[in-house]
């Protein structure tokens, strides 16, 4: 019996092993870099962009949010700057991940653009719409002693961008009120659960049926 319950304790610890939030792609844009931090490939924006204070919100592993953004300013966010507006898009595989969230953090000046779109697609050129965000405003923003989370965090769940070889997500962001009017993204981060391998089902199946025989011995 308890060779039979070690043996269950192993294949099932191979199964929770496929499991768990994998952080596929990370964009911070730290020293002015449009490069990933985490996964390939780089962020195009359209329009007008430049750089800007960021922020740790929605980093990964700064458990924030939860957590207190105060006096939060990281290195760099990107911006979309001036009355013609423009959109950040980047691309990357989702293959063997379910679950799949993007989430990033965003802010706006007082006559920054407000309404900006989230969507995704599966060929670069046929987008679905995953929702709009209104970026909370730069007073006190990112680094604000005490802001509302939710006016500055958005997270999006991209059920259909699942285990797919090639995803497509961009932000559309609106023109501004006056030249200097912008909107600014940080931590753009896409996250999902591996989905385990038939090989480890295969092997869970094994276990199961290792164990049967043991009981009929």
């Amino acid at each position: 019996m308890m060779r039979t319950a070690i043996t269950l304790g192993l294949f099932a610890g191979l199964a929770a092993a496929a499991q768990g939030s994998v952080v596929l792609a990370h964009y911070g844009f730290d020293n002015g870099s449009m490069s990933a931090n985490i996964g390939s490939g780089n962020v195009t924006a359209t329009g007008t962009a430049s750089f800007f204070g960021g922020t740790t919100l929605g980093m990964p592993g700064s458990n924030s949010p939860p957590g207190s953004p105060s006096g939060q300013s990281g290195t760099n966010a990107v911006a979309i700057v001036g009355t013609s507006g423009g959109s950040l898009t980047f691309s990357l595989s989702t293959l063997n991940y379910t679950n799949i969230i993007f989430s990033f953090a965003s802010q706006r000046t007082a006559t920054g653009g407000a309404n900006a779109s989230v969507e995704y697609s599966l060929n670069g050129s046929s987008y679905t719409s995953l929702g709009t965000i209104i970026p909370g405003a730069s007073s006190p923003g990112f680094a604000g002693a005490s802001i509302n989370v939710a006016d500055y965090f958005f997270s999006f769940n991209a059920a259909g961008a699942a285990n797919k070889s090639n995803v497509f997500f961009r932000i559309s962001v609106p023109g501004a009120s006056s030249a200097s009017g912008n909107q600014r993204y940080d931590n753009l981060v896409v996250q999902g659960d591996s989905v385990p391998t038939p090989g480890t089902f295969a092997l869970a199946g094994l276990g199961g049926l290792f164990a049967a025989r043991r009981r009929r011995a």
